[in-house]
């Protein structure tokens, strides 16, 4: 099945399920490993503009927690869910399934933006059948999936 025909199956499934899911369940967070935690997180922060929110670190574990916000108080101040970054000890991944979906309003400065700090596409954005959307894969620095989706211009 191609990427196209997989996304469109999931984004099916997932309006038939809005419907099952309780209005008391919210998302909270993403998260994603690295090796390097804090350079993660300052791809993120150079990509998408996300600031560190909280950290945690204990013996043998670190974990940085992203938001979005003008500055370091607004992005704490921001209820919407987080991108928390946690150390793992390979950045050898290759499972194409788990990624980050963020929505852009400009498709080519992202895409720069991305690559700019260290990421790399999987492709060029394309259009998303004649949705009017565009989509985007791209990986950051530490083999993350990212998916962006452009929607339709109005």
């Amino acid at each position: 099945m191609s990427w196209l025909a997989r996304t469109a199956v999931a984004a099916a499934v997932a309006g038939m399920l809005m419907g099952v899911a309780s209005a008391a369940v919210t998302l909270d967070a993403a998260r994603i490993g690295a090796q390097d935690v804090p350079a993660l997180a300052k791809f993120y922060e150079s990509a998408f503009g996300l600031k560190e929110v909280n950290r945690l670190q204990f013996p043998g574990m670190l974990e940085i927690m992203l938001n979005f916000g003008d500055t370091v108080d607004a992005a704490k101040a921001n209820h919407a869910p987080q991108v928390v970054i946690m150390h793992r000890p390979s950045d050898a991944i290759d499972d194409p399934v788990p990624h980050i979906i963020f929505t852009v309003t400009d498709m080519a400065a992202t895409t720069a933006a991305i690559q700019a700090a260290g990421g790399r596409l999987d492709g060029q954005p394309r259009p998303f059948g004649k949705s009017g959307m565009v989509i985007a894969l791209a990986r950051d620095p530490a083999g993350n999936r990212l998916e962006l989706i452009q929607p339709p211009q109005r």
